[in-house]
């Protein structure tokens, strides 16, 4: 019985162990399966990984990306190739590394308003390279990660002088062809001179009203505020930033009022005399004119106003810019430097900066306390000018230092020109000069009241031994009655 049992037990543990070795071969067959499936689509990543950089690197056209402080994260070969540089040595950098600061500017300012319309962009640039003009254009949109948040810049590039060149020549074969046809038809003009004399008159019309059109959308896009006039110097055209300035509605300026119904009487005419003379030199341009602009609160603008001919139109193009606040801020300014220099150089007091031990600036006062010229002062160690024995207390670094180290009157002696010494209380407080700290010292000269005082000491020194000899010989012997005459006389 006891062996049945025995033998029941092991074929029970050995009923376990295959079960478990069951359960371990399918987790072993569905580890190789996840694995083959990992590494199946590792190579799929691989493999579209390598397929991407054959075509970025096999493209004619030049790409990049950007991230959203327009570092460059990717090149392709052709761009990097433009640049005279390896991919690899365009990642992490800026535009301000390869090309002059002008230009890195402009593409910084274009990333930046791209990313922030969260518009695409579409320009065409020539530039000359070798004695040869190059036109390339460029798309530039905005970079979005996969929950649609901008993330930076992808821009694509290419050279398209040739197309360009061919885009010229057929326009050329295409005047030459017509030229040909019209000499060909010259015979039968006569009948067609009615009809085609219409149909061009209608193609103007339809071209004068695209290119109005086009100027419209130019100047709604423009930053500033622009206005085109006629020949007759009515407004015909005023973009949005201009009915910001003024005041006035399109509806209220466009075919109604001319550029100098806004403007002073005197910066009128001096429009108008610019308009007077554009005859004689119609390249002339109004630049960088300020003039007072009143807008339709009857508030009065400054502005800078820049003002062309179109000679082949007979227009004008007048772009304005508000300088309202930058005057009020200069002439704020200017007005807070002249009370600052009349305080300073008025002071009844010594004023001087030090900075690393170096006197940075003295105004007139501390000029005539201690007679030298400004120029023999500045730019020297200021100790110099102390007394030796008073020196170690009054450097102070201003490093280690606070107000509470300087915030007290202390007494200095410093050397005159001529060999004499003054007599200064001297306050000092911490400032920034620069970037760096520094001392400023208020030195107020006591030496008049110093020699009185030595003066005053010296006539009564006489006086003093008198009484010393008359309370020994004439006085009483008392001690307390002597002290006190004496605490009396002095």
């Amino acid at each position: 019985m006891i062996k049945a049992d025995e033998t029941l037990e092991k074929l029970l543990t050995i009923e376990k162990a295959v079960n478990e070795m069951a359960t371990l071969r399918q987790g072993i067959l569905e580890l190789k399966e996840s694995e083959a499936s990992r590494q199946k689509a590792l190579d799929e990543l691989r493999a579209n990984e390598s397929r991407h950089r054959i075509l970025l690197e096999n493209l004619p056209q030049q790409i990049f990306m950007k991230d959203k402080d327009s570092v460059y994260i990717l090149c392709s070969q052709s761009y990097a190739a433009e640049l005279k540089r390896k991919p690899g040595e365009i990642i992490g950098k800026t535009d301000e590394d390869f090309y002059p600061r002008g230009v890195a500017e402009r593409y910084r300012l274009e990333d930046k308003r791209i990313m922030t319309m969260g518009q695409t962009e579409d320009t065409e640039e020539s530039f000359a390279r070798e004695g040869q003009t190059f036109v390339v254009r460029r798309i530039k949109t905005p970079l979005k990660d996969e929950k649609g948040e901008i993330v930076g810049i992808l821009g694509v590039s290419w050279d398209i002088t040739e197309q360009k060149r061919k885009e010229d020549e057929l326009r050329k074969n295409s005047e030459r062809l017509e030229e040909s046809v019209a000499d060909i038809t010259a015979e039968l003009q006569w009948k067609n001179n009615l009809l085609e004399g219409e149909m061009a008159e209608r193609r103007r019309m339809e071209e004068r009203l695209q290119g109005a059109e086009g100027l419209r959308r130019i100047f709604e896009k423009m930053a500033t505020p622009v206005i085109l006039m006629e020949e007759n110097k009515v407004i015909s055209i005023a973009n949005a930033e201009f009915e910001k300035l003024s005041g006035y509605s399109k509806e209220e300026v466009e075919g109604k009022k001319c550029l100098m119904d806004f403007f002073s009487q005197k910066d009128s005419e001096r429009i108008a005399e610019y308009f007077a003379t554009q005859g004689a030199n119609p390249d002339a341009v109004m630049r960088d004119t300020e003039c007072q602009l009143l807008d339709k609160n009857g508030d009065i603008r400054d502005v800078s106003l820049m003002l062309s001919i179109i000679p082949e139109r007979k227009r004008s193009v007048a772009s304005l810019m508000d300088i309202t606040e930058t005057k009020r801020t200069e002439e704020r300014i200017e007005e807070l430097e002249e009370i600052y220099t009349s305080l300073i150089q008025n002071a009844n007091e010594g004023i001087a900066l030090v900075q690393d031990g170096i006197l940075k600036f003295a105004n007139p006062k501390i000029c005539e306390i201690l007679g030298y010229r400004k120029e023999e002062l500045t730019s020297k160690p200021f100790r110099e000018f102390i007394l030796p024995e008073d020196r170690e207390g009054f450097e102070i670094q201003p490093d280690n230092a606070t107000n509470g180290d300087l915030n007290h009157t202390s007494s200095i002696r410093m050397v005159h020109k001529d060999g004499g010494v003054r007599w200064l209380e001297n306050k000092g407080t911490l400032v920034h000069w620069g970037k760096d700290k520094a001392v400023l010292h208020f030195l107020t000269d006591k030496t008049h009241r110093k020699q009185a005082e030595e003066e005053l000491r010296i006539s009564i020194e006489p006086f003093r031994r008198l009484v010393d000899t008359l309370e020994k010989y004439v006085l009483p012997s008392n001690g307390n009655g002597r002290e006190s005459r004496r605490a009396e006389l002095s």
